[in-house]
């Protein structure tokens, strides 16, 4: 009886969720097993070993993120989001020192509205544009303007709405994984049910480049040990026909 030969050759795609959440655009996605070797030497002669058992001490999951929306940077650096509401801060004061360049505001400015600087008790405000000029971080002293080194400033301005990330904050979140996946090769579908990953602070992250930026997570697959016998406690590949 002749057995059906199945060669499936495999360029993989998919979207990851991470407890349920689209993590944008992954362009990685893999697996390293780590196992130690017990080895029983052979004594009767001719080498090798007689036994041998091989463990799995950890299993890795490796990701390369290409969002960077806080919730995603949240899990490489170990962090929380806080979502912000927009809110008008008035009379915000700053004493401008030596070599400033940035007045750096406590929140992020809307700069699609309106920014009011004052200088001291005066009533008139100073003039955008040859004064000063507002950043989303803060205000800009601009040379030649009206603002000197001691001067105090009163800043009214209103707050983007958004969130912020506080990074290294939280001790790490341990979440489920699933692959909704694609053999682009094949066309067919394949789903990959992780139980439990605890990623690492992140081993690098760009800020400023002239390409795409992208991040890397990688953690440890836990067991699951809620797992009856017979299933795996790490993960589980669904694979259509």
């Amino acid at each position: 009886m002749a057995f059906e030969v199945r060669n499936e050759q495999y360029i993989g795609s998919g979207i990851i969720y991470v407890n349920g959440r689209d993590v944008g655009n992954v362009s990685a996605a893999s697996f390293a097993i780590e196992t130690n070797s017990i080895n029983r030497p052979n004594f009767r002669g001719g080498g090798g070993n007689a036994a041998t058992l091989e463990r799995v001490q950890a299993v890795r999951l490796s990701l390369t993120l290409d969002s960077f929306n806080n919730e995603n940077l949240a899990l490489a650096l170990r962090g929380k989001v806080e979502v912000l509401i927009s809110k008008k801060v008035t009379d915000a004061e700053f004493t401008v020192g030596e070599g400033i360049n940035l007045l750096r505001t406590d929140d992020m400015i809307d700069i699609g509205k309106d920014v009011i600087v004052k200088k001291g008790a005066e009533p008139t405000p100073l003039i955008k544009g040859t004064d000063y000029d507002v950043s989303a971080a803060g205000i800009l002293p601009l040379p030649g303007g009206a603002i000197a080194v001691a001067d105090t400033l009163k800043v009214t301005y209103d707050t983007v709405a958004g969130n912020a990330l506080e990074a290294l904050t939280e001790s790490g979140e341990e979440v489920s994984v699933v692959m909704d996946g694609l053999n682009d090769n094949s066309g067919k579908r394949n789903v990959l049910d992780v139980y439990r990953w605890k990623p690492a602070p992140t081993s690098g992250l760009g800020l400023i480049s002239e390409e795409f930026g992208e991040f890397p997570l990688e953690g440890e697959v836990l067991a699951d040990t809620s797992k009856p016998a017979g299933k795996s406690q790490f993960f589980r590949r669904t694979a259509q026909d």
